[in-house]
């Protein structure tokens, strides 16, 4: 059977919805690493078992469907296993490059700094933070709501990329040079102005282009001077 002969399966989460409650866990082995092990494959088979359903996403996560009533000890298993599962609500959820395989590591720190800042802080509309250690930026931060592009101690920050649909487009630099040290009060003031001014559900990049000619955006950019 080659790729196309068959591109759905006869379990998805909407089939297995019909039948009953499920619950989606988005399962990665992190966010810096990209590397699952063989046990950690083997665990979440078991856990999906035969009444599951397994997808890859377009977020780098594995979708595991689980029947809900064993949501919570699926989610110990995997956790167990050493992997990561994305919150469900609305979120800033962190990802980043794999910082090539871990020999250019000089932003690692202030990545892991920044998600255990930023995790579960709840939001208007779930907001993906991309992180990038160096200027090649091969994890396209400029698509994603904040792109952070590590370079000489410092970050060139992206904001207001629209990530799909018919107008699709990459995000604009916001600030260059953002230094270490300011990174991660730079990074909250853009999110609690998302808080303060967006509508209810409103996307970040919607937001940000409705509010970008406002005064307060000039105020975040002139406190990194």
């Amino acid at each position: 059977m080659n790729a196309f002969q068959k591109n759905v399966p006869d379990q998805t989460f909407e089939t297995l919805s019909q039948q009953g409650e499920f619950t989606r866990l988005a399962v990665s082995p992190g966010i810096i690493n990209k590397h699952y092990t063989p046990a950690q494959f083997q665990k979440i088979a078991e856990i999906v078992g035969e009444k599951g359903a397994i997808k890859y996403s377009a977020s780098y996560s594995i979708i595991v469907s689980v029947p809900t009533s064993a949501a919570a000890q699926a989610v110990q298993a995997v956790q167990e296993a050493g992997l990561h599962i994305a919150p469900a609500v609305p979120s800033i959820v962190m990802k980043a490059c794999d910082f090539c395989d871990g020999e250019k590591m000089e932003a690692v720190h202030i990545t892991e700094q920044l998600y255990h800042t930023l995790e579960r802080i709840q939001v208007p509309s779930r907001v993906r933070v991309n992180v990038n250690g160096c200027a090649s930026a091969c994890y396209n931060p400029s698509f994603d709501d904040i792109g952070l592009v590590y370079q000489n101690e410092s970050f060139d920050v992206y904001l207001g990329a629209i990530p799909m649909g018919a107008k699709a487009q990459a995000g604009t630099l916001f600030a260059k040079k953002v230094g270490v040290e300011q990174i991660e009060g730079f990074v909250l003031q853009i999110i609690s102005l998302y808080q303060e001014y967006a509508h209810p559900h409103e996307p970040f990049y919607k937001f940000y282009r409705r509010t970008k000619s406002t005064e307060y955006w000039e105020i975040v950019k002139d406190s990194i001077k």
